[in-house]
This record gives C-alpha cells, sequence and structure tokens, in this order.
C-alpha cells in the first residue's frame, strides 16, 4: 500500500478521539518491554525498575548547570512570567483555545525551538 494511504488510514482511524492521536488508549506500542535482552546504555536496572514503578527518573547531570539555567530563563520567557514574581505564575490563558485539554501546553513550540 502507498505510504500516502497508510497516513490517510491512521488520520481517520483516531478522527472521533478528541485530542492527540499519538496518546489515545487504542494504541498497543509500548516504548521498551526489555524483551530484546540488550543491557540498559544510561540508566541501571535500579533506574529502570524506579521508572517502570513511579512514570519518572532523574539523571544526575544529565545537562549541564548552564544549560539548565538558560533553559528555565528561556521557559520563563517564553510562558511571560517572572520567576521571582508569583503573582504572574498562575494567570488565565491570552487566548482561549478549542481544544480545552490543549491549554497551558505550548511546550511542543519550546521543544522545536
Amino acid at each position: 500500500m502507498h505510504s500516502k494511504y497508510k497516513m490517510e488510514m491512521a488520520n481517520k482511524a483516531h478522527e472521533d478521539i478528541p485530542g492527540n492521536p499519538s496518546t489515545a488508549t487504542s494504541s498497543k506500542t509500548k516504548l521498551n518491554d526489555r524483551s530484546n535482552g540488550n543491557p540498559l546504555r544510561v540508566l541501571s536496572e535500579e533506574d529502570w525498575k524506579f521508572w517502570k514503578h513511579n512514570g519518572y527518573i532523574i539523571i544526575k547531570n544529565a545537562i549541564s548547570k548552564k544549560q539548565t539555567k538558560e533553559t528555565a530563563d528561556f521557559i520563563w520567557q517564553f510562558d511571560e512570567k517572572d520567576s521571582d514574581n508569583s503573582e504572574t505564575w498562575y494567570v488565565p490563558p491570552r487566548a482561549e483555545m478549542q481544544m480545552k485539554e490543549l491549554t497551558g501546553t505550548g511546550m511542543v513550540e519550546v521543544y522545536n525551538h
């Protein structure tokens, strides 16, 4: 089947699901189930178990302190908030969104920056 048609079918398969179809509960794809037997490259086995149980992991020194500060400063600026002024932290969105589940997102733009 031509890839154009596969894409159209995939899009139509989720047309009745609100929000981002990539997060739809109908997905059978798992990120990693460790069935390949390969060793982990970054996490320890203990880290992996923590990730599976808690859904997050802290990887110390993954990025430099300088990059951490630059990223945090950028996010504060992008979100038009002031880290030193808590009055700016919880303000209503500037524009009303049709898809309410996307309110307060926008980090895709940051991710692609």
